[in-house]
């Protein structure tokens, strides 16, 4: 019977999840020339090529990914094997950084759960947005975020994927002839830049009537008719409508979410909450 190897599952998950082989090594503590070996092991083993592989970055090929999802429920499982029969209880602080739209998607019904099964755990939550996010991991002040992907930021792990809806309250009428009063998030923001791009690109006139710094300021501009805005599929309150593609507005695409973890080795609590999140945000249901 063929069997996979765990040492090399565990080093193909370090060199998904740190973005390169050279990151990976020293997450790990050992040579480059050892990770590489690791993964030629495991692609001879399984007969398939797992990562596309081009200067100073590498793809996911379809096998790959396919890995990477077994590997992962794998490294998990043995985790808590362990965590079931050890006396000891997972301690430590881990700083968590989140846009606050997605604190309220996401992680709104399972801190309370998190925190029952590991009480020595202590989170620490820095809501902002996606940019200055990663900034924070960059200098150190967060162990984890949860931001949306950034093409110039490497070593995240895509969780989710959703649609980008226009959205408005119930009974606004878009007028694309007029000027359109947008909600939007502060400069630096990647929903910010994706709108106001395919807005000017198609030719539309707009305008910032409300600039906001959180969820709050989106819900009273929306739900008050003051403006219209676009957010992912699973923020769209039940109190506003998505506007249709016939109104006239431009398709946003899609909108990727990623995980992203300090260099370096991470503490048994950062690794715990990890997956608590890399689960609850895989698993959300749009309604």
């Amino acid at each position: 019977m063929k069997r996979l190897d765990f040492g090399q599952l565990a080093t193909f998950v370090a060199i998904v999840d740190a973005g390169s082989i050279t990151k990976a090594a020293a997450s790990l503590h050992r040579t480059q020339a050892a990770v590489s070996i690791q993964l030629k092991k495991l692609e001879e083993g399984t007969g398939k090529q797992l990562l596309n592989r081009s200067y100073n970055q590498f793809t996911l090929t379809h096998e790959g990914e396919i890995l990477l999802s077994y590997a992962r429920k794998i490294l998990n499982l043995s985790e808590e094997a362990f965590n079931a029969i050890s006396n000891e209880e997972v301690s430590g602080v881990v700083r968590f950084g989140i846009p606050d739209g997605y604190a309220r998607a996401y992680i709104l019904n399972s801190l309370k759960q998190f925190i029952s099964r590991f009480p020595k755990i202590r989170i620490q939550i820095k809501n902002d947005n996606s940019h200055n996010l990663y900034q924070s991991l960059r200098e150190g002040e967060l162990d984890l975020i949860l931001a949306t992907r950034d093409p110039q930021e490497s070593g995240g792990q895509l969780v989710r994927r959703e649609k980008i809806c226009w959205v408005a309250a119930k009974d606004y009428q878009l007028n694309i002839s007029q000027p359109i009063p947008l909600a939007l998030y502060e400069q630096g923001c990647a929903y910010r830049h994706n709108i106001v791009e395919k807005l000017n690109q198609n030719e539309k006139d707009w305008f910032v009537s409300f600039e906001c710094q959180g969820v709050t300021g989106f819900d009273i501009a929306i739900t008050n008719g003051l403006a219209i805005s676009a957010l992912s599929e699973s923020l769209v309150k039940d109190e506003w409508r998505v506007i249709k593609p016939s109104e006239g507005l431009p398709d946003l695409g899609e909108i990727e979410i990623e995980l992203h973890m300090s260099p370096g080795d991470v503490s048994e609590a950062v690794r715990c909450f990890a997956d608590e999140i890399r689960k609850q945000v895989s698993n959300i249901q749009v309604s």
